[in-house]
């Protein structure tokens, strides 16, 4: 399992993170302007006066599809300026953090090496003797290694792109936005400093990147809000609101939700003991709180029906924590599936498949930044290949990692136009589908300022009964012999159209992904939304996440008017409301782990959402943390709390529930 980055560590990454974001950002800017004639007013040069453009038709293609973003970012409301510091900056994080996972990957033996050496590096080689390469074995043997070496790195990306493709697809606008050899090497010699090198082992060290990636707008945002007293915009929620969770924190919350389901769905389990896996024989649930009282039982179920969201996922860490533990349970399972009190099944033939089912069936996640997502996709991708290794004593080249459930909940609307092809597209059968995405699209138009809280389940569920009025006068299986028959399509028809919608456009895509066919931004902002609906339509057995906070002062009007609206009782605070939709995507008996502040505990304004809760659920344990734990702000204001819930619908059990609390 993976250790937390010592403080040290965390200094080292923090400073190559800004320094490689200042490098990148500023050769950005100037390959941007130098060579595609894009200036920081969003001005772009028609292609006749750009030498390079003309001359080379890898650098024409770059330039049209440059043109093209111009014109989806303006349609979706950006103006030009901000549209060319959006793709500068997209460009630095594309390629800090595709280079940091090569680094990542290199640690754990699943690439040859690639970096450490730069033009000298093993993989490189490799690259250059393969004769499908020998028109860049000619380019290096004739003095021109930079060039050779670009495409020896962009051909690493497509190929890690056929399993994980964001942030790792080759063609991608700013993926074809490389930096420049001089630029190039600045950066090599940032991420092969020997002080980074046990870093790169920690899982958790993409999400610290992200962070400090963020740290400039952070403060930026924060200074405006503090000096002018204007409200957080939309475009400054994702870094904002950005605080990675101490890892022992997030040990404690998987531990106490998922843990606990485990040990209580299996009171014999093993993994309450020593875990011989680790050179201490450290438990995997180290931090299970003993309870007081009588414990609910938990039926049966194999591993691969248990799911864990957070819906605030960041770079994924609670998600990485949660893999080791259902590692151990999809392990425990295999070899104890026909005794009594386990499944006769396994949810697995053997141990190489545990790493894939993890990611395609238990762990899911939804942020509101893209960046995240995409992140979120690459730390559970190392994870899961990294464990596959390690499973099978060396990488297996042909063993494919390519599912998982993320989310992002940014999609941007499109116009009406635009949308109509794409529907026409992805034909659907009858109209009711077209309608439905139609309207379910004008809802998406808050997404980018509430994120999780948007409750979209709701949203098609209205538009559904809505449509299902209007067809009682006229059925839609009128031509079916039999008055039950009818009467069983259409009620079979009303239950799963929205899943039917959600399939559709999903085979819509990956058809588009065969045929080789780059998704066009409106196609990728459409299934992006149809996938964030996907995950809200679900219930969860686990709901954990450190949430967003901002309180209603800070939030823009429209923000907190929305907020206010949709979850009255928890209006004060981002991470208040968050508790709210946090309980409605559990489950009927499910859990709910949060980091949050602690002033729910306390104030008057938050009585409603006290009592909301003990409506709902039973809190199981608490750590209290005061104002000791984030090093943030001014010092002492954001004091914190960690607890697990447990929804329970009996009343009698959620009053006798006893609970373990912890004054820290």
């Amino acid at each position: 399992m993976s250790q937390a980055l010592s403080d040290k560590q965390r200094k080292s990454i923090h400073d190559l993170a800004l320094s490689a974001r200042e490098l990148l950002t500023r050769e950005a800017r100037e390959l941007l302007e130098g060579v595609y004639g894009l200036y920081a007013d969003g001005r772009l040069d028609p292609p006749e006066k750009l030498p390079q453009v003309q001359a080379d038709p890898e650098t024409g293609e770059t330039y049209r599809r440059l043109a093209r973003f111009l014109e989806d970012e303006a349609s979706a409301g950006l103006g030009r300026p901000e549209a060319a510091e959006k793709l500068a900056k997209e460009a630095a994080f594309t390629h800090l953090n595709r280079l940091v996972a090569f680094k990542m990957m290199e640690a754990r033996k699943l690439i040859r090496g690639t970096l450490d050496k730069g033009a000298d590096s093993n993989g490189f080689k490799f690259y250059l003797a393969d004769p499908d390469h020998a028109a860049d074995l000619a380019r290096y043997e004739r003095g021109d290694a930079d060039t050779a070496y670009r495409h020896f790195l962009l051909w690493q990306a497509g190929q890690v792109a056929q399993e994980v493709r964001v942030l790792f697809d080759p063609d991608t606008l700013p993926s074809r936005l490389f930096p420049r050899p001089r630029a190039l090497r600045a950066l090599l010699d940032m991420l092969n400093q020997p002080g980074l090198a046990d870093a790169w082992h920690a899982d958790e060290t993409v999400g610290w990147v992200y962070q400090y990636f963020n740290e400039p707008e952070l403060q930026a945002a924060f200074e405006k809000v503090r000096t002018t007293g204007t409200k957080f915009e939309a475009k400054d929620i994702p870094s904002a609101t950005q605080l990675f969770t101490p890892h022992w924190i997030v040990k404690f919350l998987v531990q106490n939700t998922l843990g606990r389901l485990w040990a209580r769905m299996h009171p014999d389990t093993r993994l309450v003991g020593a875990d011989p896996s680790t050179s201490s024989g450290q438990s995997l649930l180290d931090y299970l709180v003993p309870l007081e009282g009588k414990a609910p039982s938990e039926p049966l179920r194999p591993v691969r029906e248990i799911t864990l969201l957070d819906p605030a996922c960041g770079g994924m860490h609670f998600g990485l924590v949660a893999f080791d533990l259902f590692a151990a349970m999809y392990q425990e399972e295999l070899e104890r599936a026909g005794e009594p009190g386990w499944p006769e099944t396994p949810s697995v033939d053997n141990a190489t498949e545990i790493p894939a089912a993890i990611l395609k069936h238990n762990i899911f996640g939804i942020d509101i930044d893209l960046r995240a997502v995409q992140l979120s996709a690459l730390v559970l991708y190392l994870k899961a290949k990294h464990a596959l290794s390690k499973i099978e004593g060396a990488l297996n080249p042909k063993a494919r990692i390519i599912e998982s459930n993320l989310a992002c909940a940014d999609a941007r609307p499109l116009n009406v136009a635009r949308l109509g092809a794409f529907l026409r597209e992805a034909r659907f059968t009858r109209p009711i589908y077209e309608r439905l995405i139609r309207a379910l699209w004008e809802r998406l138009r808050d997404v980018h300022q509430l994120g999780s809280l948007l409750r979209l389940e709701r949203e098609i569920g209205d538009l559904i009964a809505q449509e299902r009025a209007q067809y009682e006068k006229a059925p839609l299986f009128a031509g079916l012999p039999g008055e039950f028959e009818r009467e069983a399509a259409e009620e079979e028809f009303w239950d799963i159209i929205s899943t039917q919608i959600i399939q559709g456009l999903d085979e819509f895509a990956r058809q588009q992904a065969r045929a080789g066919v780059d998704q066009t931004f409106f196609t990728g902002e459409a299934v992006k939304g149809l996938r964030l609906l996907d995950l809200m339509l679900r219930r969860y057995d686990v709901v954990v996440t450190n949430p967003p906070y901002m309180s209603r002062r800070k939030m823009n009007k429209k923000l907190a008017d929305l907020v206010g609206d949709a979850y009255p009782e928890g209006k004060g605070d981002f991470y208040a409301a968050f508790i709210q939709r946090c309980l409605e995507f559990a489950g009927e008996r499910g859990y709910v782990g949060m980091l949050t502040m602690h002033s729910f505990m306390f104030i008057s304004s938050y009585e409603k959402l006290r009592q909301e809760i003990r409506r709902q659920a039973a809190i199981e344990t608490m750590a209290h943390f005061g104002p000791a734990l984030f090093d943030v702000g001014n010092p002492g204001t954001l004091q914190t709390t960690a607890f697990v819930l447990r929804k329970e619908p009996d009343a009698e059990a959620r009053e006798n529930t006893l609970g373990t609390y912890f004054r820290l």
